[in-house]
């Protein structure tokens, strides 16, 4: 076996020993359930390993007569050793199912061989090798429902049957990246699915589909444990009562399943339906990449295991240490490899995400940890420093987040740099301050209220407005205006590229639907009312007297393809404008306004909503509406409103707009997001802009000002879109002719601190 394989150790016989549990047989079902623990050496024991839920969340009923289910701290008394212990529910239900009448079984399960915070640190070091050796792993989603369980595993079998067949003839086979599939593959997959009649796969068995619904749904998936279970497993099976199914045949099933859900359904998965295909498919990569004996990197892990609702937010580390392995980096730099952190039940949350963070910045010896990230201002958990991520905090999920590939973009510029000139980056020990090389590129100078669904339409035309009259040299104002509008867009759009990975920039054509959307704007600001009150004589007869309205008329109506883009695409983030005139988004500085999933899980901030200042409140209206069924309860409460009481109806509408006193973002902020005066650059080992803000240059009142020409520590603030700088543009060479080719002054790299 290769010695380049990172797993080759996982994979050879190992002088390891650990605490295994045997299930004493008995013949009846409800008989106690008695284990005894036993000391074995790995490489001579035939075992299999149980994974269950432990993600202490209880799931929720999706049927009205379905039985609830028990809460999920319940706990029930197994015999282990001759002594009555509890253990989780979850455990109990499959140690009952696996038990066998006649036959001893051996299993290994994480509660059963260390229970105290000082057993699991202890049992940590053998752990990866506990698991990697099974002879399987059970993957317990839970009790079943009878012969209907048995079916709707007959019919995902099918399912992953038919992907699979479908992959093999557009020619995607089992090893490749799901990314790297062309838009004509994919396409050609859609059309062999979709080749079979609508009844097909007892799609009008509601109940047998919500069977199906709870198996790629299960709870188990929202327990981060069950990652590092999967990924070193030599032969995962999903088990739900008496059905089961193995793990490439599960993660083809859940590739299928949108496409016949579009075939036979046409409306969207149920969200935790979703939750679970994102995850597993997640966990797949990893899968992916140790079959291929390939590096598994810490970081990526732990971003998986965010998605997952771990009780201890720590364990989003922990559980993610047993499967990772050095980065492959380390090949590309001088710094040699890092230790990866220990699993110490003992360290608090701060301490362990500094820790990782550290570690994640010195092995790689870039800034990938800041890719898709929480900027400081959003972080749940306080007394990190700025450049460390809050690891307790799922990332928001949206579209803009795709949109940006680390591969490629500025990391062009520093690696034209000669070695002789890059430093490693460096962390100071004492302090936790992060040592790099920087090249500035511009000064915030303006930087607007927060885009949500409910103002971005208000919100853009304002900024529009507030452009300066001068325009920079060369540009016209029709060149400044694309730019404006490709800037609030983050220049995405919904069209897929030449793989999935890539997605393509707006047409030109879509600056008509923007001249129509501040068409509309001004047509409102003119005549001071919404879209609930326009259509009244009075402002028929004002608009018929005004040749400038009149000229409007003509413009409005084609706003809604630019607005749906930028509802998608700037919620959650600021526009902002630099001294050298140019335009940007930040990062998302408000999740929940991203993500609407996140909307009853966000703490709120301290006498603030939502990083607003005293506008907070309001400014939620229009955050509700990225939720859809909080946009349709809204609708519905206009369209009561509209009858009860008219005259409120523009008022409703100039709350969800933003238009109201106290929600123009006039008002003393109170977070911490980007601001006047923060600086932006490239960093030697960075993947996008950052924002950095002089820590020297800081008052009392969270504000910074000017920075200082001899400012060197910093507090990071977050990564940013910058038009015309994604993909190093500001380092090409000028002039140069058909190959590209970078430019890099030196002289303008500068040393920083991050604290």
């Amino acid at each position: 076996m290769s010695t380049s394989n990172p797993f080759a150790t996982l994979l050879d016989p190992r002088d390891v020993t650990a605490k295994l549990a045997v299930i004493q047989p008995a013949l009846n079902w409800d008989d106690p359930i008695k284990i005894t623990v036993v000391e074995a050496a790995l490489k001579d024991t035939s075992y299999e390993c149980i994974s269950y839920d432990r993600s202490g969340v209880t799931p929720v009923p999706r049927r009205r007569d379905a039985t609830p289910p028990p809460p999920a701290d319940k706990t029930m008394t197994i015999s282990i050793d001759g002594q009555d212990q509890y253990i989780p529910h979850q455990l109990e239900s499959a140690l009952r199912m696996f038990r066998r009448k006649e036959r001893q079984r051996v299993i290994w399960a994480d509660v059963l061989v260390g229970r105290t915070a000082e057993e699991r640190s202890a049992q940590a070091d053998v752990q990866r090798y506990v698991l990697g050796n099974a002879e399987r792993t059970l993957c317990w989603l839970g009790p079943d429902d009878g012969e209907s369980t048995t079916k709707a595993f007959e019919t995902i079998h099918e399912m992953a049957r038919r992907f699979q067949d479908a992959c093999w003839q557009v020619g995607i086979r089992t090893d490749m990246r799901p990314s790297q599939a062309t838009s004509q593959q994919m396409t050609g997959i859609r059309d062999i699915l979709f080749n079979c009649p609508y009844n097909d796969l007892d799609s009008f068995n509601f109940r047998h589909w919500d069977n199906i619904y709870n198996i790629f749904g299960s709870n188990y998936w929202r327990s981060v444990q069950s990652i590092a279970d999967i990924v070193l497993a030599k032969a995962p099976v999903l088990v739900c009562g008496r059905g089961n199914i193995p793990w490439n045949a599960y993660i083809a099933a859940t590739r299928a399943m949108p496409y016949f859900q579009l075939k036979f359904f046409q409306v969207p998965l149920l969200p935790h339906v979703l939750k679970g295909f994102l995850i597993s498919n997640e966990i797949e990569i990893a899968v992916r990449k140790k079959r291929l004996g390939e590096a598994i990197e810490l970081f990526p892990m732990i971003q998986t295991a965010r998605t997952c609702e771990a009780k201890d937010p720590r364990e989003n580390v922990f559980a993610m240490l047993q499967v990772a392995t050095p980065s492959a980096r380390t090949k590309y730099h001088k710094a040699g490899a890092q230790p990866l952190p220990k699993i110490d039940y003992s360290k608090t949350l701060q301490q362990l995400f500094t820790e990782v963070a550290r570690y994640s910045i010195l092995e790689r010896q870039d800034l990938m940890l800041w890719y898709n990230e929480r900027p400081p201002c959003t972080k749940r958990l306080k007394g990190l420093p700025s450049w460390a991520p809050d690891f307790s905090a799922p990332p928001p999920q949206c579209k803009s987040n795709a949109f940006f590939n680390p591969n490629q973009g500025m990391r062009l510029w520093w690696e034209v740099i000669p070695d002789s000139w890059k430093k490693p980056i460096t962390i100071s020990v004492e302090d936790n301050a992060v040592h790099l090389q920087v090249h500035p590129l511009d000064r915030i100078v303006h930087v607007s209220p927060i885009f949500n669904v409910g103002n971005c339409r208000r919100l853009c035309f304002t900024e529009f407005e507030k452009l300066p009259a001068e325009l920079s040299d060369g540009e016209t104002l029709e060149q400044r205006t694309e730019r404006f509008w490709r800037t609030v867009l983050l220049n995405g759009s919904d069209e897929m590229g030449a793989t999935m990975r890539d997605m393509l920039p707006p047409p030109p054509s879509l600056g008509v639907h923007f001249d129509s959307l501040i068409a509309e704007e001004s047509m409102f600001k003119a005549l001071d009312c919404t879209m609930a009150n326009l259509k009244t004589p009075e402002n028929a007869q004002r608009i018929q007297n005004s040749p400038e309205l009149t000229t409007l008329v003509a413009r409005c109506g084609k706003a809604k393809p630019f607005e749906d883009l930028l509802s998608s695409n700037a919620r959650g983030r600021r526009f902002f404008r630099t001294a050298g005139g140019r335009f940007g988004m930040t990062a998302i500085e408000d999740v929940v306004a991203a993500d609407k999933d996140l909307l009853d899980k966000e703490p709120k901030a301290e006498g603030d909503s939502n990083g607003e200042g005293t506008s907070g409140d309001a400014a939620g209206l229009g955050r509700l509406m990225s939720d859809p069924l909080g946009n349709m309860m809204m609708q519905q409460f206009q369209q009561y409103l509209s009858q009860r009481s008219p005259e409120a109806v523009p008022m409703l509408e100039r709350a969800l707009r933003g238009d109201l006193p106290g929600q123009s973002g006039d008002q003393p902020r109170t977070d911490s997001g980007t601001r006047e005066g923060d600086i932006i650059v490239a960093a030697i080992g960075g993947f996008f802009p950052y924002v950095l803000r002089p820590k020297a240059e800081e008052t009392g009142e969270g504000s910074s000002s000017t920075p200082g020409e001899d400012s060197s520590t910093y507090e990071f603030v977050g990564d940013c879109y910058l038009y015309g700088a994604m993909d190093g543009e500001d380092f090409d060479a000028a002039g140069n002719q058909g190959e590209r080719q970078l430019a890099i002054d030196v002289s303008k790299i500068v040393d920083v601190t991050i604290v």
